[in-house]
């Protein structure tokens, strides 16, 4: 009976650990910041666990802001809080849907590598509307001291309208 238990107590462990989390590409409310304060209800001064509630189903990423480091796609668990570090929650909106790089790599049977390409293209902007949408929280000691919300668009930075059809 012990054995038995012992098994079916593994094989439930390897199933859950097998199991795909699914990333959440954030919406255009996520990148909205008032007074201090994120459409999530993370504020100036709330710290890692306020932060992992919030935004545990987004991809996160990394970098130091003492020194030339880029942004990495990190674990929200394993992210060094205590140090003085930059997190970014990113993602593209072509034609107003949020997407991920994945997803418009995927769409339009692309490379990672020509994702760059793709999006500066005129023949591209011509027909869609691309903007980068980010939400920046700096880290001090284990408190947010900074949140920045902003965007790139593609359309003007390239002078490129997109044409309506």
């Amino acid at each position: 009976m012990k054995n038995l238990l012992l098994i079916l107590l593994i094989s439930v462990l390897l199933l859950t650990g097998c199991e795909k989390t699914e990333q959440t590409v954030a919406s255009a409310d996520v990148f909205t910041v008032e007074n201090g304060v994120t459409h999530d209800g993370v504020a100036i001064g709330d710290g890692k666990s306020e932060f992992i509630d919030a935004y545990s189903d987004y991809v996160i990423q990394a970098a130091y802001t003492d020194v030339d480091s880029s942004y990495l796609v990190m674990s929200i668990n394993k992210i060094p809080y205590d140090e003085n570090i930059s997190t970014l929650i990113a993602n593209f909106f072509i034609d107003e849907e949020p997407m991920s790089e994945e997803d418009i790599c995927e769409k339009n049977e692309i490379e990672d590598d020509e994702l760059y390409s793709l999006l500066s293209s005129s023949t591209y902007l011509r027909t869609h509307e691309v903007i980068y949408r980010y939400l920046r929280f700096t880290w001090e000691d284990s408190v947010i001291t900074d949140i920045d919300a902003g965007e790139f668009n593609y359309n003007e930075t390239y002078e490129v309208p997109k044409l309506d059809t």
